[in-house]
């Protein structure tokens, strides 16, 4: 049993609080009724590539909650692992009008699933209500706020909105007392791309912009919700590479160090940014005080010292070696096959460069007829973008991987000639390849 939970329970659990489990994992009990946000309790996201750190909260007692919400369908999310072996009187629930994520949970999950609209209140329990907005275009992602009488929390998962659907939160009613919020850039590029010399200093530029055009979006959704309290949400996820400082980590801000920029900016905002972490609390005391109980506070390079210490001592992943090599032509043909009517053309060449087994293995998908060839050298007579995978990436890709779940990995680099973004190919590449 954890004991942190313990004491949460203690003092909250028969009224009104939230427990943070870590990364985008949260608990909110409203007058002794338990929601349990986003739970990873058994899963490890994107094939162990991923670790959380500070460790999520693993503990019996999230098999006894009222209620599961999954935000969506994303790995760091979606344990489906812990919802197979919920009881039946847990009711598991999710928003609507996202079809792919419907289907994927009703049909793997084993067990009933409510699906409540969005942009409607629901009373999910007696007295606690429940209203959700999901994202204007993705099709993903979904944030919503559960509340009673008393006391309201936000979970934004890793959900970024705009203004105006941000508003729509503070027009149901309630006062939100706590709001988990997004704030990290998360993603690929431009941190693994590859530049040469010249390129640097547009690498740094874009880093710099994206990061902190993230880290604003967060303060203008403050402002927007006015809570009480920020929990800085969704960034206790590291690439398990052994280096807290690799480019990929130092990429995603910490927790402490956007609650420092929050300070340095925006103070009337950053006030309300609390550097939880996984295990910390926060609750409605008796005289409707709000109290936030923080277990450690870190500064930001005492975090970085820590989170590399823990990296430091688990064991790096290798790549599979076991069983026979991969059928490489009958690779290329099931490839092929998942390309067959991909859509319109687009004048770039996907290359893929492997690391597989000791030696190289290139393959070549033309997107102008969407055909995929083994070669011997790459072509750069056409536009491209560049793949290199590392070991283990090559060897999951070969073996059944999807594409997505290697960019999810994130143990590759990228390079693009011209250096141009293409929605149409990224689509391409985490939907069909």
């Amino acid at each position: 049993m954890n004991q942190q939970l313990t004491e949460f329970y203690d003092r909250y659990g028969a009224g009104n609080g939230v427990f943070y489990l870590g990364h985008a994992s949260a608990l909110v009990v409203l007058g002794g009724k338990k929601i349990l946000f986003d739970p990873i309790v058994l899963s490890q996201p994107y094939d162990d590539a991923w670790v959380f750190y500070p460790p999520q909260i693993v503990d019996p007692r999230w098999y006894e909650v009222d209620v599961v919400v999954v935000s969506h369908i994303h790995q760091d999310h979606y344990d489906l692992k812990f919802l197979r072996r919920l009881g039946a009187q847990v009711q598991v629930l999710i928003v609507g009008q996202r079809p792919t994520f419907e289907q994927d949970i009703v049909a793997k999950s084993g067990r009933s699933v409510t699906i409540l609209q969005p942009d409607t209140v629901n009373e999910i329990l007696p007295g606690v209500f429940f209203y959700a907005v999901n994202h204007e275009s993705n099709g993903v992602d979904s944030s919503a706020i559960v509340y009673n009488d008393q006391f309201c929390a936000y979970h934004g998962n890793d959900n970024y909105l705009q203004p105006a659907s941000m508003r729509k939160f503070t027009e149901v009613g309630p006062r939100i007392n706590v709001a988990c919020i997004p704030y990290a850039y998360i993603h690929w590029y431009p941190f693994l791309m590859e530049y040469d010399a010249d390129g640097l200093a547009h690498k740094e530029a874009e880093r710099a912009r994206l990061v902190n055009h993230y880290m604003d979006d967060c303060l203008n959704n403050i402002d927007i919700l006015r809570p009480d309290v920020v929990i800085p949400f969704g960034a206790n996820l590291l690439i398990d590479d052994g280096n807290m400082r690799s480019e990929i980590n130092l990429a995603v801000q910490t927790p402490v160090e956007f609650s420092n920029y929050a300070q340095a900016t925006r103070p009337e905002m950053g006030n309300r940014v609390r550097a939880m972490l996984a295990g910390d609390y926060c609750g409605l005391d008796a005289d409707g005080s709000l109290a936030v109980t923080i277990a450690r506070a870190f500064e930001a390079e005492e975090y970085r010292d820590a989170a590399q210490e823990f990296l430091a001592a688990r064991p790096q992943k290798t790549a599979q070696q076991d069983g026979p090599a991969v059928d490489l032509a009958r690779f290329i043909e099931r490839l092929n096959g998942k390309l067959a009517g991909a859509g319109a053309p687009i004048d770039n060449v996907i290359r893929v460069d492997l690391d597989y087994r000791g030696g190289k293995v290139l393959i070549e998908i033309d997107c102008r007829d969407y055909r995929a060839q083994l070669v011997e050298a790459f072509d750069d007579a056409r536009p491209y973008h560049h793949f290199k995978f590392d070991p283990v990436a090559s060897a999951d890709w070969l073996n059944g991987k999807s594409f997505e779940e290697i960019i999810g990995m994130r143990r590759f680099t990228a390079k693009r000639v011209p250096d141009l973004y293409l929605p149409d190919l990224l689509r391409l590449l985490n939907t069909v390849i």
